[in-house]
């Protein structure tokens, strides 16, 4: 589901930048970079499951996986196919230790 600033607004009786200006004063960022940051953390959860940096990318909401590796490196510092191999090789190591 689609939830577009303009509605926010308009159910609120804010204007935008009031809108703005109380978000970040409440959570020292903008709702953008708040966006983005739950969007870093579902991708997360999915580059640990095993699942393909570009199936996480379009599960996530990102448009191509260009730009979800551009974010995902500026706030992980990893890209997406590193991340998920750190804990693919991690399951693997732990399959072995229990003899799978």
């Amino acid at each position: 589901m689609l939830i577009y600033l303009d509605q926010i607004c308009h159910l609120e009786g804010l204007s935008k930048s009031t809108l703005l200006r109380a978000f970040t004063k409440s959570k020292g960022v903008t709702p953008y970079s708040y966006l983005q940051n739950i969007r870093i953390g579902e991708a997360k959860k999915l580059l640990e499951q095993g699942l393909p940096p570009v199936e996480a990318a379009l599960q996530t909401g990102f448009s191509d996986q260009s730009h979800f590796t551009n974010y995902f490196n500026r706030y992980i510092g990893l890209a997406p196919g590193v991340y998920r191999e750190i804990f693919l090789m991690k399951e693997n190591s732990e399959d072995k230790k229990q003899g799978k």
